[in-house]
């Protein structure tokens, strides 16, 4: 199974060009929803894609190290035993890493847990192999894999945006006397929040570029 994957480096480049992009933009969603930026403002430039992907691979890569590790090991075994639980596996795996990054809460454990199921429906089951199915449910399966394929990514990475935002640390500038955290910068348009004893308020202050001349970057 996984020799046949190998040899689609097409595929495979395509695949994981367009997993990367749909991360990117999701991530980036999840990232203004919570901190209320409006979403029409979301721009996925070459700065953003640099971030993000980053920040994104840190989730993934374990992800797929692992699970890929997992299947291997179980088809050198012929998914006999222990072995034949393999994709089960690795639904523990996506549930852990993924509420690893969230907010520890049972709400988040549960939405952790179903994702991991739709991550584990994903992994083609070792038993169905031999079979040979019609045309017909070959197509049906296919498109009810890419549809619970879209949503799991869809929602995974707006969650793990939301996240992000929630517990990452933002610059701080000073103009007129007044602090603001930088939120997000898309092209020309600066998005801040006013820091008033200490604390972030809710309102959203935006800024173009050009307004922030003067103003001075202070490190926390």
């Amino acid at each position: 199974m996984l020799e046949r994957l190998l040899r689609r480096e097409g595929l495979a480049i395509a695949v994981g060009t367009v997993l990367l992009y749909t991360s990117v933009y999701f991530f980036e969603r999840g990232y203004c929803i919570r901190l209320n930026i409006p979403l029409d403002y979301i721009e996925i430039s070459i700065p953003t894609i640099a971030n993000d992907v980053m920040y994104c691979l840190i989730f993934i890569f374990p992800v797929a190290v692992i699970s890929w590790s997992i299947m291997i090991v179980g088809e050198r075994n012929k998914f006999k035993g222990r072995f034949a639980l393999s994709p089960l596996y690795c639904w523990l795996v996506y549930s852990g890493i993924f509420f690893y990054f969230m907010e520890h809460s049972w709400i988040n454990a549960f939405v952790s847990f179903f994702l991991g199921a739709l991550f584990f429906m994903q992994i083609p089951s070792p038993e169905k192999e031999v079979d040979k199915p019609s045309l017909m449910n070959i197509y049906h399966s296919s498109f009810v894999r890419v549809i619970m394929g879209l949503f799991l990514v869809s929602t995974t990475f707006v969650i793990y945006g939301s996240s992000f935002a929630e517990n990452t640390p933002f610059d701080t500038y000073i103009q007129n006397g007044k602090k603001y955290a930088l939120l997000k910068v898309y092209g020309e348009n600066v998005f801040m929040q006013e820091i008033i004893d200490g604390k972030r308020v809710s309102e959203i202050t935006y800024f173009n570029a050009q307004n922030m001349t003067g103003m001075t970057l202070t490190r926390n």
